[in-house]
């Protein structure tokens, strides 16, 4: 993308170990991949796999590994830092800041909002939006377009919702949370009791409750608990289409990827990771730091640490080595075909 950034700015929000090269200017005029890049942008280099594209770029910046080896071209500045992937993204902040809307603390006059509900004085609710009976809208929020927030939901400070998002009753909100557009947070859990005829429905009396710093996606959904709360902690981050269960209990700083599915009232601890798609059935109990691999599923507890792929869910280095082994049985099973015919002709 072409966006002026100073060099001194960039500096100014990197632990640059070292500068090498002669690059003339004071400021990048772009932001592009390696192979993108033109003379005057910026550019960054995450691991040597990468090392042909850093030969031939023409970006005049470029952010490198701090045991880079490779030296700059006339006219191009190295920067080596220790996580050039991190480092791009503070570098760009500034550039991102600007591009989220900003509009004035207002409550747009096409808003309906409950003569019981607290909306903070620097707060923005914008066009179309509904704000129910003693909901709470914190300091500096932002409520776009056509969102719904319904009876007691608690926003902190800071928050972000984008057009067309639904809170629904008893959700809370820490500080500076962001939610995509079409992402519903506090639906009914799926519960149902069957009676030797029907399924009954099993009230969801629970509520929602979202940490602070916790981002996400479009059009994911998060169901209340059936009794207690489901659970995010804080620093979490869920991608897009993304389904968590009722009585669900999410711990700090994870991650959950694009389509991943948790069924009802599994514990996910502090820092675990599920690839896209992948998911894990109910009642379940996914240890500290577990990662998990995309499509895979986890029907058993997975320890604090441990690396899983599969379904069921099995060690992931056992799982590499059965997938490396499903793509020879055609021809394994050919052998074992000759084997058996010389076998009965030598019978």
């Amino acid at each position: 993308m072409r966006a002026e950034l100073s060099l001194d700015e960039i500096r100014a929000r990197l632990e640059v170990a070292e500068e090498t090269g002669d690059f003339a200017g004071t400021s990048v005029s772009g932001i592009a991949t390696l192979k993108e890049a033109i003379e005057g942008d910026l550019s960054f280099m995450v691991s040597s796999k990468y090392d042909s594209d850093l030969e031939a770029t023409a970006a005049s910046v470029v952010l490198v590994p701090d045991n880079c080896a490779r030296t700059p071209r006339p006219g191009q500045l190295f920067l080596k830092v220790a996580h050039p992937g991190l480092a791009l993204s503070r570098a760009c902040e500034s550039i991102a800041q600007s591009l989220w809307p900003k509009p004035e603390a207002v409550v747009h006059p096409s808003a309906v909002v409950d003569p019981s509900a607290k909306v903070h004085e620097t707060a923005f609710v914008g066009p179309l939006c509904v704000i129910g009976a003693n909901a709470t809208i914190g300091a500096g929020s932002q409520i776009h377009a056509g969102t719904v927030i319904e009876t007691e939901v608690v926003l902190g400070e800071n928050c972000w919702l984008s057009p067309n998002v639904s809170l629904m009753r008893d959700t809370r909100l820490g500080d500076r949370v962001r939610i995509h557009s079409g992402t519903v947070i506090g639906a009914d859990g799926f519960g149902y009791e069957f009676n030797g005829s029907a399924h009954e429905k099993e009230p969801q009396l629970g509520s929602v409750e979202i940490g602070s710093d916790v981002e996400i996606g479009a059009n994911s959904a998060i169901d209340r608990g059936r009794l207690a709360a489901t659970c995010v902690g804080e620093g979490t981050k869920i991608d897009n289409h993304v389904q968590i269960g009722h009585n669900v209990r999410i711990g700090k700083h994870c991650i959950l990827c694009a389509q991943v599915g948790i069924a009802g009232s599994t514990v996910i601890e502090d820092f675990a990771v599920f690839g896209g798609r992948a998911g894990a059935s109910g009642h379940l109990t996914i240890g500290q730091g577990a990662q998990v691999a995309g499509c895979s599923a986890a029907f058993s507890d997975l320890a604090p640490g441990s690396k899983s792929g599969g379904t069921p869910a099995i060690p992931l280095n056992v799982y590499q080595r059965i997938t490396v082994v499903q793509r020879k049985l055609p021809e394994l099973f050919k052998r074992v075909q000759r084997l058996e015919s010389q076998l009965r002709q030598s019978s």
